[in-house]
């Protein structure tokens, strides 16, 4: 059996696993600006530079917020990439029990929306740390099962950036899942958007539902030596 033909089918599962983390993440990120303050929990870029704008009404509140989302983001991506491990070969079971830990800790930030609907500032804090704990555990498990795709799924500026160069250079590889992955992080957030004109505690439940779906398209061996 030839390395190609080995190698497409999980390619394939990781391109939509891939996609549809993107999309998750575009709806985390659209509840946690709309519903908690005005703060990314995936985009920490965005977050980062809402935080210099010091004119902007609530500012503390803001900073605050984004030094909480901040810190849990990479501690998150810490503990996460801790549990599942660079290997010559991909830890997929490793890989898919982080995206578990995910969908859990989605789900975690629902039942809080559920018990306040205009939560306080501890608790608000509280939903972003949450939160912002999913989106780093995400990113580090789409890193693990990327490879060199050079494909991200919570910030897709260097996704985007990675198809511009590559275009440039005359390569199309990985062209179709890197604008796979920012389309769906736009529909995410869309879809989020309408399910929380109807009920807030809806953008959770599109986060989760979309990393569940990621789940069920993980690849259930192992993939091929990088």
């Amino acid at each position: 059996m030839t390395a190609s033909s080995s190698t497409t089918p999980t390619s394939v599962r990781l391109a939509v696993v891939a996609a549809l983390l993107s999309f998750a993440a575009g709806a985390g990120d659209a509840f946690a600006f709309v519903e908690l303050g005005g703060v990314f929990t995936a985009n920490m870029t965005g977050s980062l530079v809402l935080s210099g704008l010091t004119n902007r009404p609530g500012y503390g509140s803001l900073v605050s917020g984004a030094a909480v989302a901040l810190a849990a983001f990479l501690i998150a991506v810490y503990v996460a990439s801790r549990a599942a491990p660079k290997r010559p070969q991909a830890q997929w079971s490793r890989i898919r029990a982080v995206l578990v830990a995910v969908v859990a800790l989605d789900l975690v930030v629902l039942i809080l929306k559920s018990v306040s609907s205009t939560p306080g500032t501890a608790l608000r804090l509280v939903m972003l740390a949450v939160s912002a704990a999913a989106m780093g555990s995400q990113t580090a498990a789409a890193k693990r099962a990327a490879g060199g795709s050079g494909v991200t799924t919570t910030f897709v500026t260097g996704t985007m950036t990675s198809l511009a160069q590559d275009a440039a250079d005359g390569s199309t590889r990985h062209a179709v899942v890197r604008v796979g992955v920012v389309v769906m992080l736009f529909l995410g957030a869309l879809t989020a958007s309408w399910a929380m004109a109807i009920d807030a505690r809806l953008g959770p439940a599109v986060a989760a539902v979309g990393t569940t779906a990621a789940i069920m398209a993980f690849p259930r061996t192992r993939g091929p030596a990088s």
